[in-house]
């Protein structure tokens, strides 16, 4: 059987994700879940033995389908984007009479930006990192958004160290998108084996009536809490968005490709060009 191209697998992923579930329609309107963050940080060193993490402050978990807006299928970026607007708005980054925007809002800033027009209203349009960021600008919000190798040791530990400087500073939520599927990374942590973990706010969760903070702390959906860095970004590229974040870079130092004297293949450090190139 002959490989059927990405471009191919993002047209199966996209049609068979928009298909109607009529059987997953929720009994109740969705509510958002706060208290997970601290949740999980907890449960870091008593559960998953780690012996040293950083996670971004308290936010709401929103998820498919919450407030009666039915996205399964395509508004996971959407999802994650309003996990975000919640933390940077209790970081008081953000006014805090400024509304949660709807999915339909995100949609109506969009199209009046370059590059978009009304089309994307009322649609299923799948956004990723780079879309993500611009909305957020126009909140004034600065970020940076590129895309990230995970398949080497060395690429793995650019990422790890990015994170890693993330949440012990700036500690806002990060979106991760394989092209498939849009994530929230939460926070990072390593065992005493130096083993990476990675707290994963998945919204590709299927409920029909609003999860409890109980369901959470039990585990019965895995798809939220800590993972292994690997388990989660596996050997793939990755878009990513840093919301706060100007640069990659950990230190705000010049890249390495800007030293004359340093070999940008060996940089361990985030560099932006370094990582893409």
């Amino acid at each position: 059987m002959a490989d059927v191209s990405f471009d191919e697998q993002m047209k199966l992923a996209m049609a068979a994700s928009l298909k109607d579930h009529k059987e997953e329609k929720p009994k109740e309107t969705l509510q958002p879940l706060s208290g997970l963050v601290d949740l999980f940080d907890k449960a870091a060193e008593i559960k998953h033995r780690l012996s040293e993490h950083w996670v971004a402050t308290e936010t709401d978990f929103w998820y498919y389908n919450c407030k009666d807006e039915i996205d399964r299928g395509w508004g996971c970026t959407y999802r994650v984007i309003q996990t975000i607007f919640d933390n940077l708005k209790r970081q008081k980054r953000l006014h805090l009479d400024v509304p949660m925007p709807t999915l339909r809002n995100i949609q109506e800033t969009l199209a009046n930006l370059p590059g978009y027009d009304n089309t994307i209203v009322g649609s299923k349009r799948w956004l990723e990192p780079p879309d993500t960021n611009r909305f957020f600008r126009t909140y004034s919000i600065d970020g940076y958004d590129s895309t990230y190798e995970t398949k080497t040791f060395q690429q793995k530990s650019v990422v790890i160290s990015i994170l890693t400087h993330h949440f012990q500073t700036l500690q806002t939520p990060i979106m991760t998108d394989d092209k498939m599927k849009t994530m929230a990374v939460m926070g990072i942590g390593k065992d005493k084996e130096g083993n990476y973990y990675v707290l994963i706010f998945d919204p590709h969760i299927y409920v029909r009536v609003s999860p409890k903070y109980e369901d959470f702390r039990i585990g019965k959906h895995p798809k939220v809490g800590w993972k292994p860095f690997d388990e989660h970004f596996k050997k793939k590229k990755w878009m990513i968005y840093f919301p706060l974040r100007s640069s990659a870079h950990v230190d705000g130092s010049p890249t390495h490709r800007d030293r004359p004297d340093t070999d940008a293949s060996v940089c361990g450090e985030g560099c932006r060009f370094c990582v893409v190139s």
